[in-house]
């Protein structure tokens, strides 16, 4: 609805106009106002379309009101009317970008042809302006999915940079936060969190949204002290979280970063710490830079560490398991209730459970082995023993391969039958029997993708499938394939494939 404001100093006036517009049906706001002062006043602070003014008033004439007014709002229609019919008049009215001139008494055709007229312009520059409105932001968006994607190839390694690209934020350096939740998060409350980031940042981020679980935030990290701001920035950020979404999430924050050369390394630097994660039950802050062997909660048991260690020996997966022994002795160390027999009776079943699965070993070995952990004279020594062990053990090229690709195997059945559900790495992990650290390790280490990232995979392209071969609404396509939030699908669709579900069904169309 237009708005059209109505100045006359005689009160008959302008309740006559009003009476014409009403009779007339034409939808408008009609405001009024009984001098060109109070006329401007309103003009200045409040949205105007129409202004239609007698041009003489005490205090400011209409002509001037009209000027001034132009000023204000340079797109505002103006129609000038007056008892006064003399050509100069009309001419000074013209050069006020007044649309029309009425002669008092009004005659009613006269001023619906005009009020027609002026309505229509009204209409045709809303027109114009929502295709602005649009054009402008269907060009910001291809530009905000053009940086998504170069921001996705950069942490993924994949995009060539230039030398003297320089970071954002004026070129200072920066830092990473990759945020990790173990439920979907991002695709019903990615805005929301938006508005959280921006807020702590004062506006100077860049967002890049990974999938539903996780996204990658990037804020400038100037001078020193650096760090310590951006692990505050963490905690802050994961305490908004907690207080306005109720939800735990995992942040892992980076070390300072001065170019774009680094933030591949880095990104994979941090995805690795991520890894640590398993460990926390509730929300966790952590430094990719650390040696977080330390920070294992004191609520993890030692029957739960050496679950995980085992689960990666029996998978002959020694390297996987060193990160985990790291764990269990940092724990042991901490909790300083355990003997040395019982440190050594554990480490000692570990090379049992090695022994076993590499069939090359002889017996000997393994009592040679189980002697240096027992003669060893400090928890540090036991330690080395067992690493040096794991590190010479080659397990069975078959049996352990063979395994592996079968987990690998019943997972993937397992996505691609229930990919429209609620499912994730721990509930994926529970299903096969296995420990979401080394299903996150193994998954990854077999197919080159992270699981996550095969589950978006799966559902993308059952989304495809359904635009090639049905014609099903995209709401109702989005759903099928899993997505919660149709618009958060299209965003996700449109980066994996570079296209619109839309733009894509229509080029098949064509």
């Amino acid at each position: 609805m237009f708005t059209i404001l109505i100045v006359d100093d005689e009160k008959i006036e302008r309740d006559g106009i009003r009476g014409l517009i009403a009779n007339m049906n034409y939808e408008l706001r009609v405001i009024e106002a009984e001098n060109g002062e109070k006329a401007l006043e309103y003009v200045r602070l409040n949205p105007v379309d129409i202004l239609l003014t007698d041009i003489k008033m005490p205090f400011m004439g209409g002509l001037e009101l009209a000027e001034q007014a132009s000023l204000a709002q340079p797109s505002l229609e103006i129609i000038i009317y007056s008892a006064y019919g003399e050509f100069d008049y009309a001419r000074r009215a013209l050069y006020t970008n007044a649309s029309s001139y009425l002669l008092k008494p009004i005659d009613i055709e006269e001023f619906a042809g005009v009020m027609s007229g002026v309505i229509q312009k009204c209409a045709d520059k809303a027109t114009q302006q929502r295709r602005t409105a649009e054009m402008m932001q269907g060009y910001q968006k291809g530009l905000e999915y053009e940086r998504e994607k170069w921001l996705t190839d950069v942490l993924n390694g994949v995009q060539v940079i230039a030398d003297d690209a320089a970071l954002p934020f004026g070129g200072q350096p920066a830092a990473l936060l990759l945020i990790d939740f173990k439920e979907r998060f991002f695709d019903r409350s990615y805005e929301a969190f938006e508005q959280a980031a921006e807020q702590l940042t004062a506006g100077e981020y860049e967002l890049l949204n990974l999938n539903e679980y996780q996204s990658v935030l990037m804020v400038p990290c100037p001078g020193s002290g650096g760090q310590k701001r951006i692990r505050e920035m963490s905690e802050a950020l994961a305490d908004r979280i907690a207080d306005r979404f109720y939800r735990h999430c995992c942040i892992v924050f980076s070390p300072m970063i001065s170019d774009w050369q680094e933030v591949s390394a880095c990104y994979e630097q941090m995805e690795q710490t991520l890894d640590y994660k398993f460990f926390f039950e509730d929300t966790v802050v952590l430094f990719a830079g650390d040696d977080l062997a330390g920070r294992v909660p004191e609520f993890v048991s030692t029957e739960t560490l050496m679950a995980d260690i085992n689960q990666f020996i029996n998978h002959g997966e020694y390297a996987g398991a060193a990160k985990s022994i790291e764990l269990l002795f940092s724990h042991l160390s901490r909790n300083g209730g355990s003997s040395a027999i019982y440190v050594k009776y554990l480490c000692s079943d570990l090379v049992r459970n090695a022994f076993e699965q590499s069939a090359r070993r002889q017996k000997a070995d393994f009592q040679q082995t189980v002697e240096r952990i027992f003669k060893s004279d400090s928890i540090l020594g036991v330690k080395q023993v067992l690493l040096q062990a794991l590190s010479e053990i080659e397990p069975d090229n078959g049996a352990p391969d063979e395994s592996k690709r079968h987990i690998v195997q019943q997972v993937i059945r397992i996505v691609e039958k229930d990919f429209r559900e609620d499912i994730s790495l721990e509930v994926i992990a529970g299903r096969v029997s296995l420990n979401p650290s080394y299903l996150s390790h193994l998954f990854k280490k077999e197919t080159g993708q992270s699981l996550i990232k095969f589950i978006t995979q799966q559902r993308l392209e059952q989304a495809r499938h359904l635009l090639d071969s049905t014609n099903m609404k995209i709401v109702d396509i989005a759903e099928h394939a899993g997505y919660w939030s149709s618009s958060y699908f299209c965003q996700t669709f449109k980066k994996y494939y570079g296209i619109s579900p839309q733009k894509y069904r229509e080029i098949l169309d064509e």
